[in-house]
């Protein structure tokens, strides 16, 4: 039997992937692998890809790898103009350990003697961009994973943990988000989820695992003058997101496109959208997001 951690979007939280690590300690594992995003938001980027790089995880990169990579490029979006975080990324992550992530592969194939091949993406396969939302109907999601020859996918990117068997015909895909450990989603504050899996010749079980955490050393990191300065008024946001496991920027940037689309980003105006109240700031989550998700571990999609 093969078994191995599965971890996604740490967004630079260190101390919850240290609490992560202190737990792996005690499992006897063949591999960690982690599925992208392993940076930004928190202010501990460059220690969570020290931390990683000298552990000898597999990783891979997810997008927020690539507002590292692609700032100031002709690969950068348009609508970042408007982001602090790729500047701030460069700013903060040496040149060494950028030079690292430029060299990391966007997926990887984990091949082991006893069990099936497992596939790790970030978000679809042909995209770190989108992902599997618990939302999803298996005929959305089926078309992403159907040119993949593997039939065990590691996924991330959307902070929730999931796991779903989708079925076309005879082809069978057991689909894995560990969750977020750096920056979950699903209301369970100061916790750091991850995924243990273990293979044979039938093929992958899923064991979700969550641990706790102290944050306060990332409380105390986003109230930094230096973080502040960064970020301006989106700090609060970044910072409101990690403290209560909920998502506040992205409903921010859609309630502002809609209701002050020719408004800066000021304290003033995040004050407004916060004004909005819990009712208020969910009315602006997307419809593909469970908001408020279910609180626990995923229930199984379909399983055999």
């Amino acid at each position: 039997m093969t078994r191995i951690a599965a971890l996604a979007d740490i967004h630079g939280n260190l101390p919850a992937l240290d609490a992560i690590i202190a737990d792996l300690a005690h499992l006897d594992l063949d591999a960690v692998v982690v599925a992208g995003d392993l940076i930004n938001l928190a202010p501990f980027s460059a220690e969570v890809l020290e931390r990683v790089f000298s552990l000898g995880y597999a990783a891979i990169r997810g997008n927020h790898e690539f507002y590292l990579l692609d700032y100031n490029t002709p690969r950068a979006l348009a609508q970042w103009v408007d982001y602090t975080t790729p500047r701030w990324l460069n700013e903060t992550i040496p040149l060494p350990l950028k030079r690292r992530v430029a060299a990391m592969p966007d997926s990887l194939t984990l091949v082991f003697p006893d069990s099936p091949p497992l596939r790790v993406h970030h978000g679809f396969p042909h995209t770190h961009w989108d992902g599997m939302y618990p939302a999803n109907s298996d005929e959305e999601l089926i078309p992403h994973f159907a040119s993949t020859p593997e039939e065990t996918i590691v996924v991330g990117h959307v902070h929730l943990p999931q796991e779903r068997w989708l079925r076309d015909g005879e082809r069978t895909w057991h689909i894995i988000n560990p969750g977020s450990a750096g920056l979950t989603l699903d209301r369970q504050v100061k916790t750091a989820p991850y995924a243990l899996l273990e293979g044979d010749a039938s093929g992958w079980r899923t064991d979700f695992r969550r641990v706790e955490y102290d944050p306060t050393p990332l409380q105390d990191a986003f109230a930094s003058e230096d973080y502040q300065r960064a970020h301006g008024p989106y700090a609060r946001l970044f910072a409101a997101e990690f403290q209560h496991a909920r998502v506040y920027a992205w409903p921010f940037q859609r309630w502002r496109a809609a209701t002050h689309p020719d408004t800066p980003v000021t304290d003033a105006l995040v004050d407004a959208f916060l004004a909005l109240g819990e009712a208020g700031r969910r009315a602006w989550v997307p419809a593909s997001f469970p908001e408020p998700p279910n609180v626990g571990l995923p229930t199984p999609t379909d399983a055999p």
